[in-house]
C-alpha cells in the first residue's frame, strides 16, 4: 500500500474556509473486478481452424476487450480495443473482419481475424451508443444509436461513415436494426414515441412499415424469410408465410431467436425448451428444455451446441443436455471502478462495478478481496446496499432487485438460497434504484427508485427484508425519480431528479425536496428548485438537526428545527462533484469536489459553513464510505484509498 499527502491548494478561495494539514492518503488497490459481457459470436480461428467463442466484454477503465474464449480447452485470448467502453453490437463480416460498435463514444471498429488485431476506428460523430448491427444490400454495416436516435453506416471499402438521419425525432434510441431479405433495414425507434421504419439503402429514404409487421422491433432473414416472434414473411411487402416453411414444436407458442439464428441455422424456443433447425436436418432437433435464469444465448456452433453467457460464466449446450453447465470465463478480469462503497459492521468494504451486477468486498487492513457472481439473475448493475443483522442488502436495476447476501454462508444463488431475491420492483413499475437503499425505522428496508423505461416517474419502497412484503410510495412528490434518501423515525426525505429511463429530462417542471409522514404516507414539507435538474445526495445529520442535500451539485440545508430549507450560504461552498456525501458523527459533510476530499463545518450555524480541504486525491474523486469507527474511504476510478492514519 502506497501512503502519501499532497499540500492543500493555494488558490484564493471564495467560501469561508478554515485551515488544517492534510490528511494521509493510502492506496488500498483496485479490488472492483467483473466482466460485462453483451455480445458474442462463433468464428473460426483462421490459424488453428478451430471455432471459438468470441466475447465483447465491458471495461470503462482499461477499454472495452475482445475475449476469444476456445471452448474445447478452457482457455482465452484478450485483444484490448483502441476505442469503446463496451459493446452490444459484434458481426463478422467478409474480409476475415468482426465489425465491433461501442459504447459510451459511439464507433465503429474493424478487426482482422487473421492479424488478430483492431484496424480501424471509425467514428459517428455525436453518437455516444451503436446498439446492434445488420448487412444492407449496399454491403455496408448499418447501426442504431443513442442520443440521437439516428441509421449509420459503415462502408467495409473505405471505413467511412454515414449518418442516414433520424427519421422520427424526438427518439433518442434506434434500438433495433434488422436486415430484411431483400437488403433493405428494418429501423426500430424508442422511447418517447415508439415508431418502426424501413430503410432503403438504393434510394437512401425511409418509409413506413407494412400492416403485417407493425409493431414488430426485431428479426431475423432465413432462407429468403424474415423472421419475427412467432411469425415468418416473406417479399417485398412482408406478407404473413403460413404454415412457416420449416418444423415447429408441437403446441404451438414458439418463438424464433433473432440473435442466434443465421441464414443456415435455425434456433427456435418454446417456454424453457430450445430446438435447433440446420441446413440438412430433418426435423427440429430439442436442445435442452430447462430455465437458462439469465443466461443468454450467443451463438451456434457447426456441430449444433449452442453457446452463451450467464453473468461471470460461460455455457455449452449440447441436444439432450438436462443442466447448464457454468464454466467461469477463463482469465481475470481487469479492475473497474466501483459505482459505491460502503462498509458494514465488520469494517468490510463493499463496492459493485458499473454493469456486471457483481459484488466485492475486502478487508482494508489485509486486502484480501473478493468478487461474487452476479447476484440475480437479472442483467444490470447493484446501485447500493444496506447492511442488517449481518446480512447485504442490494438494490439493483433493471428488474428492480432487492436481494438478501449472507457473506458468511456459502454462495448459492443458482438454486436462490444464498444470495435469496427478497422482492422485485418491476413488477410495480420501477427498475432503477436511484434513491439507494438504507435500512430505517422497524428494521425495514428503505429504497428510491425510478420508473420503468417510458415512463415519468418514481418511488419510495419500504420493504420487510424477511417477508419481501413492500409498500410503495408513488410518485410522492410528482412524476419524477426519487434521486436521495433519508430516514428517520417517522419521516422519510425525498429529493427528486427530472432524469428518467429512455426519455429526455422531464419540461416545464421541476426537481423538489419533501418530507414524507411514514404513518400516513403523505407529504409533509415539500420545496422545489425552479431551473435545477435533481436534488439528490441526501445525508441525515443527528447532530444539528438537518438534512444536506445537492441541488444541482450545490450543498443545501433543511433544518428539522425551521421545517424549511434554508437559503443558501452568501458564498456558496465548492460545488459536490463526487457520485455520494458522507456525514461524520460530529455534524460535518464530506464530500469530493474534483481531486479534492472536502469538509464542510458548521462552527456558526447552520447556514455559515465553513470548508476546508481535507485530502488532495490523484484523481477525480467518484464516491466514498464511512465506517463506524469514523474511518473514510474514497475511489477514484478503479483505485480505492483510505483517508487519514
Amino acid at each position: 500500500m502506497l501512503t502519501f499527502c499532497m499540500p492543500v491548494l493555494g488558490a484564493a478561495m471564495l467560501w469561508a474556509s478554515s485551515s488544517q494539514p492534510p490528511l494521509a492518503v493510502t492506496h488500498l488497490g483496485q479490488p472492483c473486478g467483473a466482466r460485462q459481457v453483451l455480445a458474442g459470436r462463433v468464428v473460426v480461428d483462421r490459424e488453428s481452424g478451430r471455432e471459438v467463442l468470441v466475447l465483447t466484454n465491458m471495461n470503462e477503465t482499461s477499454g472495452m476487450e475482445l475475449l476469444f474464449v476456445d471452448f474445447e480447452n478452457d482457455t482465452a485470448r484478450v485483444f484490448r480495443a483502441p476505442a469503446g467502453a463496451g459493446s452490444w453490437a459484434l458481426n463478422e463480416v467478409s474480409g476475415d473482419r468482426l465489425v465491433v460498435g461501442t459504447y459510451y463514444d459511439g464507433v465503429f471498429m474493424v478487426f482482422d481475424l487473421r492479424a488478430m488485431s483492431f484496424v480501424k476506428v471509425a467514428a459517428f460523430p455525436g453518437e455516444s451508443y451503436i446498439w446492434n448491427l445488420a448487412r444492407g444490400k449496399d454491403g455496408r454495416i448499418y447501426g442504431g444509436t443513442y442520443a440521437g436516435g439516428k441509421l449509420g453506416a459503415l462502408d467495409l471499402d473505405t471505413y467511412a461513415v454515414e449518418d442516414c438521419g433520424a427519421p422520427v425525432p424526438p427518439n433518442l434510441y434506434l434500438r433495433q436494426v434488422s436486415a430484411l431479405p431483400d437488403g433493405r433495414i428494418l429501423c426500430s425507434f424508442g422511447m418517447e414515441q415508439p415508431a418502426t421504419r424501413i430503410y432503403d439503402p438504393a434510394t437512401k429514404t425511409f418509409s413506413t412499415v407494412p400492416e403485417t409487421v407493425e409493431g414488430v422491433s426485431v428479426g431475423v432473414t432465413w432462407h429468403g424469410c424474415f423472421l419475427a416472434g412467432g411469425s415468418v414473411f416473406q417479399g417485398s411487402n412482408l406478407e404473413r408465410v403460413t404454415p412457416p416453411p420449416f418444423p415447429v414444436p408441437e403446441g404451438g407458442n414458439w418463438s424464433v431467436n433473432t440473435y442466434v439464428t443465421t441464414e443456415h441455422t435455425l434456433v427456435l424456443a418454446q417456454g424453457n425448451a430450445v430446438y435447433e433447425y440446420l441446413d440438412g436436418q430433418e426435423g427440429l432437433t430439442r436442445v435442452c428444455d430447462m430455465p437458462l435464469r439469465g443466461g443468454n444465448l450467443y451463438a451456434i456452433a457447426k456441430d449444433g451446441r449452442i453457446l452463451g453467457v450467464r453473468g461471470q460464466d460461460y455455457f455449452v449446450l449440447k441436444p439432450g443436455d438436462e443442466q447448464l453447465h457454468l464454466k467461469r470465463i477463463p482469465g481475470e478480469p481487469g479492475a473497474r471502478p466501483t459505482l459505491f462503497l460502503k462498509v458494514d459492521a465488520e469494517g468490510r468494504l463493499w463496492g459493485g462495478p458499473h454493469f456486471g451486477q457483481t459484488l466485492f468486498h475486502m478487508n482494508p487492513k489485509t486486502g484480501e478481496t473478493v468478487n461474487t457472481g452476479a447476484v440475480c439473475d437479472g442483467g444490470g448493475e447493484v446501485y447500493d446496499v444496506a447492511f442488517l443483522d449481518g446480512k447485504v442488502y442490494a438494490a439493483a436495476y433493471a428488474g428492480g432487485d432487492i436481494v438478501e447476501y449472507d457473506p458468511a454462508q456459502p454462495w448459492d444463488q443458482w438454486d436462490l438460497k444464498n444470495p435469496r431475491p427478497v422482492t422485485q420492483l418491476n413488477k410495480h413499475g420501477y427498475i432503477r434504484p436511484t434513491g439507494g437503499i438504507l435500512v430505517g425505522p422497524g428494521k425495514k428496508l428503505y429504497s428510491g427508485w425510478m420508473a420503468q423505461y417510458g415512463v415519468y416517474g418514481g418511488a419510495v419502497a419500504i420493504t420487510d427484508p424477511v417477508t419481501g412484503e413492500t409498500d410503495v410510495i408513488e410518485n410522492p412528490l410528482g412524476e419524477q425519480a426519487v434521486a436521495g434518501l433519508a430516514v428517520d423515525d417517522g419521516v422519510a426525505y425525498v429529493g427528486t431528479c427530472l432524469s428518467a429511463n429512455g426519455l429526455p429530462k422531464k419540461p416545464n417542471d421541476a426537481p423538489g425536496f419533501g418530507v414524507i409522514d411514514l404513518a400516513t404516507k403523505k407529504v409533509a414539507y415539500k420545496q422545489t428548485f425552479d431551473s435545477a435538474d435533481a436534488v439528490d445526495r441526501l445525508a441525515y445529520d443527528a447532530t444539528h438537526r438537518a438534512v444536506f442535500m445537492t441541488v444541482d451539485g450545490n450543498v443545501r440545508v433543511y433544518s428539522l428545527e425551521k421545517k424549511e430549507v434554508l437559503p443558501p450560504p452568501t458564498a456558496l461552498p465548492p460545488a459536490v462533484t463526487s457520485r455520494s456525501v458522507v456525514c461524520r458523527k460530529d455534524g460535518t459533510l464530506v464530500y469530493g469536489h474534483e481531486k479534492q476530499l472536502i469538509q464542510l463545518g458548521f462552527p456558526n450555524g447552520l447556514a455559515a459553513p465553513e470548508a476546508a480541504v481535507l485530502a488532495e486525491l490523484p484523481a477525480h474523486i467518484d464516491t466514498m464510505a464511512l465506517g463506524g469507527q469514523g474511518e473514510m474511504y474514497v475511489s477514484c476510478g478503479a483505485d480505492v484509498y483510505r483517508i487519514g492514519d
